[in-house]
């Protein structure tokens, strides 16, 4: 009986421990939003977030630097094409899918319409950072030995095929891996494909969860 009891105290100070021990949640909130405007009624909103890792500073501005750089590309872009006399509207803005102290998780989304066009076009962009580091890290980081296997040019191919969406009648399969990625609040790895990149533009955006968690 005093070994059992010996034993379950063991294991609570090990539990204990472990999670004294274990990283917090960055904290994410909604920076300043940035309005930009042209005298043509072009407008450019971006809602980016603020993050910050608790004492860890140099991986703070690392993550930050990704969204002040991505806010001065769609800054350019906008000034590009209200110069050349096009009416736009754009947006910009972010998900967090993942937050767990170790990874963070975010989708960059927006959509951009021309004036008197047919439809906007919209998108998603997975990226994730290590929370130590402050790094985007690709997903061949992320990757599990065991699941290497599911994770080859014919696997994922072959969930895209036998998922859920109506694919573009010339789609014939990826010829290179996928980059664009997240991780949803499971440590899930999805790939994410644009409007027309295999699909048409009536099915939207797709998501195909490869149902693999990362390490």
């Amino acid at each position: 009986m005093m070994k059992e009891k010996l034993a379950a105290a063991l294991c609570a100070a090990l539990l204990v421990g472990s999670l004294s021990f274990a990283a917090a949640p960055a904290t994410v909130q909604d920076a300043q939003k940035a309005v930009y405007t042209k005298p043509n009624g072009s407008t450019l909103t971006i809602q980016y977030p603020a993050v910050s890792v608790a004492g860890n500073a140099a991986a703070s501005q690392k993550i930050a630097q990704y969204f002040i750089e991505e806010q001065a590309k769609a800054k350019a872009f906008f000034d590009k094409e209200s110069m050349e006399g096009m009416k736009m509207t754009e947006e910009k803005s972010y998900v967090v899918t993942l937050n767990d102290g170790k990874y963070l998780s975010f989708i960059d989304q927006g959509y951009i319409y021309f004036d008197k066009a047919a439809h906007p076009t919209s998108w998603k962009h997975g990226v994730t950072f290590d929370l130590e580091t402050g790094e985007r890290l690709d997903w061949q980081d992320l990757v599990r030995p065991e699941d290497a296997e599911f994770f080859t040019l014919d696997r994922i191919n072959a969930k895209i095929f036998l998922s859920k969406y109506q694919l573009s009648t010339y789609f014939e399969g990826l010829t290179e891996l996928p980059k664009n990625y997240y991780l949803d609040e499971n440590k899930v790895i999805h790939f994410i494909f644009g409007q027309y990149e295999i699909a048409p533009y009536s099915t939207g955006i797709v998501d195909i969860s490869m149902g693999k968690k990362a390490k």
